[in-house]
């Protein structure tokens, strides 16, 4: 079961600096990588049950009493005691992290990250760029040989605190022995760092973001402009995940020059199937997806929080056996010409009785 603590004691560091210090032969990716396996081994053994930010706000007003409802309490009553049952998590990604700390109320979003810290248990999954890193690594390693990689599942998770990158320090310019052992130390104090800990350090400083209202109007003006050209969903889909492909050649290309600088032999990449994507690259499938449902139906147009609704589908539908979002977007993946429950096996709920009715009957 994953665990998280704020702090560790003078005694536990110098017991920790002693232990890594006894293991040089460990380089700090490979350390870094164990946990993450080892994160990933435990936590695909729990039910995983997403939530979009609109839900852990609920939750957070059920929890300060300002919502009373009996289905939202019951949601968080069911939710809170599974959790201490250790038969679920419900983790996060960066978008919840980032919607997070544009709240402007210290004070409620502080219980919002209380209530994130009890049922997530400090678990995220990996920034969309690094999970579809991981997600283009994975598929290339696996043309090698299946057998000698480990599950995608295992592979996407971290902490909360490490969403976006891992950090310890560098160039120390300390013996590497003793900087090898520092840096472990301290990822090892970064790993277990908890949310409410984070809001508190982040204060009322906003985290920058882009103006999605903006980027809206402009995807809107550039759909009116190609929707002529428009003949069939397919047709759309395969434009939109081109396009996402292409954004990435430069990590692909990163991707094989790893592999050459490594001891493998030169791995030959058969050409990726259709039908393979949604399981090979579920992140671009999700996201292509989303981006041709909006192009395919004329008359709907792209708001700024659409763009946050996707990241949340593209995280929350191929890792989590629930995902509770928004009826529109419900409505769209599991439109007929998108059928994207048959792709994964992910209960996508879009309404807080339902979620209830969902938690008694499992």
């Amino acid at each position: 079961m994953p665990k998280r603590i704020d702090y560790i004691d003078d005694a536990k560091l110098e017991a920790s600096f002693e232990n890594h210090f006894s293991e040089p032969d460990v380089s700090i990716k490979e350390y870094v990588r164990s946990l993450k396996i080892e994160l990933g081994k435990c936590v695909t053994q729990h039910k995983l049950i997403y939530f979009d930010t609109r839900y852990w706000i609920i939750l957070r007003e059920v929890l300060i009493g300002r919502l009373r409802d009996p289905s939202s309490v019951r949601l968080l009553d069911y939710l809170r005691l599974y959790a201490q049952k250790n038969e679920i998590i419900c983790p996060i990604s960066e978008s919840v992290f980032i919607e997070l700390l544009r709240q402007q109320d210290l004070e409620t979003r502080r219980k919002t990250a209380e209530l994130i810290d009890e049922l997530s248990l400090g678990v995220s999954l990996a920034s969309e760029p690094n999970r579809i890193e991981i997600e283009l690594a994975h598929y290339f390693y696996s043309q090698d040989n299946r057998n000698s990689i480990y599950p995608l599942k295992w592979l996407v998770w971290t902490k909360l605190s490490c969403v976006f990158n891992d950090m310890y320090p560098i160039n120390t310019g300390l013996n590497p022995d003793i900087e090898l052992a520092m840096q472990k130390v301290y990822f090892d104090q970064i790993w277990e760092c908890s949310l409410t800990k984070i809001s508190d350090m982040v204060g009322d400083k906003k985290p920058p973001v882009s103006d999605l209202k903006e980027r809206a109007v402009e995807a809107n003006e550039a759909i009116a402009k190609f929707a002529s050209e428009v003949q069939s969903f397919r047709q759309v889909y395969e434009n939109e995940i081109a396009g996402i492909l292409n954004l990435y050649i430069p990590v692909a290309q990163k991707i094989f020059e790893d592999i050459f600088e490594s001891d493998r032999a030169v791995i030959p990449v058969q050409p990726l199937r259709k039908k393979e994507i949604p399981m090979l690259l579920p992140t671009m499938h999700i996201h292509a997806i989303c981006h041709a449902s909006v192009r395919w139906n004329k008359n709907r147009k792209l708001k700024g929080d659409d763009f946050y609704d996707f990241h949340h589908a593209a995280a929350a539908v191929p890792y989590c056996d629930v995902f509770l979002t928004e009826r529109p977007l419900q409505v769209m993946l599991e439109a007929n010409h998108v059928k994207i429950n048959q792709d994964y096996n992910c209960r996508i709920i879009s309404s807080v009785s339902e979620a209830v009715e969902f938690l008694e009957k499992d």
